[in-house]
């Protein structure tokens, strides 16, 4: 009797498992063809369940004579993904009480002048218009006494978020400006260190940036058909963008992340519960809020025009997480829109949910 229930018992546990892999490998085989689709020659993904890597995907070739395949340490511009790690550092600084988040964003001296520039231009989260959706874009607000927190919500132009990554990477001069610490130091200090992120380079000029440019893959562009090498952005960190990293390196952020090691528990609590999402979701601390099948996700996605593209998905209420990075901007060719969260607009995440999360 006792041999029977064993047995059943393994076979019980034996059939998830398989299933799960069956799972792993269908979305492996959906990835590497969207790879393929989008002329895309090197994508990484990983899957994390539980606090750990229950999956990972390394697909085509990273270096210029496609001679080597994609593998664990290759590493991508991940572009907008720094936005939640950077502002995670900033939020941890704050809390060691070395950063002062109501320092208004006029603690850049040359904000003022920035703004008001910008505004009359015609870039949609500076000068305003309409998103992809048809939604209104509201310009920034230059007379608006934003803070730097309202700053990681995305509340430079108006009290409901809208996507500035122009503003947001002023956050660096604000908080110089405000009498704090170097960026690069405080994301290495309260993120890179205890979340053992390895081969981590912090944009061109980061002094310890290992083993990071070494193993990058090259930057491309699909163009009629055709795909072009392109020159490498020359862009330095900031909150804004910037990392150089692969999807191994943000899994152990998003390990440390959710087990409260780097900011208390009770503010990743609070964005999956605590903030009332209207129909367009929201932004708030770095990341996009948005509901689905009642269940919250909290996501970025990022895209350096003609070179890169990376997605981060977080399931928190099923411990789930989806890295993807890429040397083309496959991940997030199409955009996406300012002033609403909708990662079903990106096919890589919402293949990842059909297949992942069940509704409750």
């Amino acid at each position: 009797m006792i041999r029977t229930l064993v047995a059943l018992a393994s076979l019980w546990i034996a059939a998830p498992l398989a299933a799960q892999e069956a799972d792993y490998a269908a979305f492996a085989d959906f990835l590497d063809t969207y790879r393929k689709q989008n002329n895309t020659p090197s994508m990484s993904a990983v899957i994390l369940r539980d606090g750990a890597i229950v999956w990972e995907g390394y697909f085509g070739t990273w270096d210029d004579e496609r001679d080597f395949p994609t593998n664990a340490d290759t590493t991508y511009y991940i572009a907008s993904v720094t936005k939640p790690i950077a502002a995670t550092a900033i939020l941890a600084e704050s809390l060691a009480g070395d950063l002062d988040l109501g320092a208004p964003m006029s603690s850049d001296g040359d904000w003022a002048e920035f703004c008001t520039y910008f505004r009359g231009t015609a870039i949609p989260f500076m000068g305003g218009g309409t998103d992809m959706s048809g939604h209104p874009i509201p310009l920034v607000d230059c007379a608006k006494p934003t803070t730097l927190v309202e700053m990681l919500d995305m509340r430079a132009n108006a009290d409901s978020f809208v996507y500035n990554p122009i503003a947001f990477a002023r956050i660096d001069r604000v908080i110089s400006g405000s009498g704090g610490r170097d960026l690069r130091a405080i994301v290495r200090d309260r993120i890179l260190e205890p979340a053992a992120m390895r081969n981590v380079a912090l944009g061109w000029r980061d002094p310890e940036q290992g083993d990071a440019l070494r193993l990058m893959t090259m930057p491309y562009h699909v163009e009629d058909g055709a795909i072009r090498k392109q020159a490498l952005s020359d862009d330095d960190f900031r909150a804004s963008a910037g990392m150089i990293a692969n999807p191994r390196a943000l899994a152990a952020f998003d390990i440390a992340y959710d087990r409260g090691q780097l900011v208390p528990p009770a503010i990743r609590k609070r964005l999956i519960e605590g903030v009332e999402l209207g129909p367009l979701g929201d932004y708030r601390l770095g990341w996009f809020l948005e509901d689905h099948e009642g269940k919250r996700l909290m996501w970025h996605s990022g895209k350096d025009d003609q070179r890169y593209s990376a997605l981060y998905l977080k399931v928190p209420e099923d411990r789930l997480t989806l890295i993807v990075l890429a040397n083309t901007e496959a991940i997030w060719k199409d955009g996406a829109s300012l002033v609403e969260a909708k990662i079903s607009q990106n096919p890589i995440g919402a293949q990842f949910l059909e297949d992942f999360v069940e509704a409750e």
